[in-house]
C-alpha cells in the first residue's frame, strides 16, 4: 500500500524503491535488507528520501523505532530526508489512512511528538 502511495507521488515502482525483507513475499527480484533502518528509498534529483513504515490496527498515533531505524535516522547525509509513514487502521480499508511524519532527529526535532520512553541499552567490560 505504501509502495503504491510512493509510486503515485514519485513515479518510482516498488520493485526499485522497496528495501524491506517483506518485498520477497510480494515482488520478484531478491530479498530485502532489514538492517538498513528504512523500508523504502527514493532518489529524486539531488535528494534521497528514506521512508520507514509503521502500521497500527487502530489509530493510537504511537510508533516505536528500532535500533537500526534510530541509527539511520540520526545519521543522515545533507542530501537525505528520513520520513516515518504511519498507517493507521491498517486492516480496515474504509478507515485506513497514511500519515507522513517528520524524523524526530531532524528539524523541528521532537516538536509534535511526546517522548514515551528513554530506554538505553549499554554494553561494558567487566574488570579483571
Amino acid at each position: 500500500m505504501v509502495g503504491a502511495w510512493l509510486r503515485e507521488r514519485f513515479g518510482v515502482p516498488e520493485e526499485s524503491s522497496w528495501k524491506f525483507s517483506l518485498r520477497s513475499h510480494v515482488l520478484a527480484g531478491g530479498p530485502g535488507d532489514d538492517r538498513l533502518g528504512y523500508d523504502f528509498r527514493i532518489h529524486n534529483g539531488d535528494q534521497t528520501y528514506l521512508y520507514e513504515v509503521k502500521a497500527s490496527v487502530g489509530s493510537s498515533g504511537e510508533v516505536t523505532l528500532g535500533d537500526s531505524e534510530v541509527e539511520r535516522a540520526s545519521h543522515l547525509g545533507t542530501y537525505e530526508t528520513y520520513i516515518i509513514v504511519y498507517v493507521s487502521d491498517v486492516l480496515a480499508r474504509e478507515r485506513r489512512r497514511i500519515t507522513p511524519l517528520p524524523s524526530p532527529f531532524g528539524a523541528p526535532g521532537l516538536a509534535g511528538y511526546e517522548l514515551l520512553s528513554t530506554k538505553m541499552r549499554l554494553r561494558f567490560t567487566l574488570p579483571g
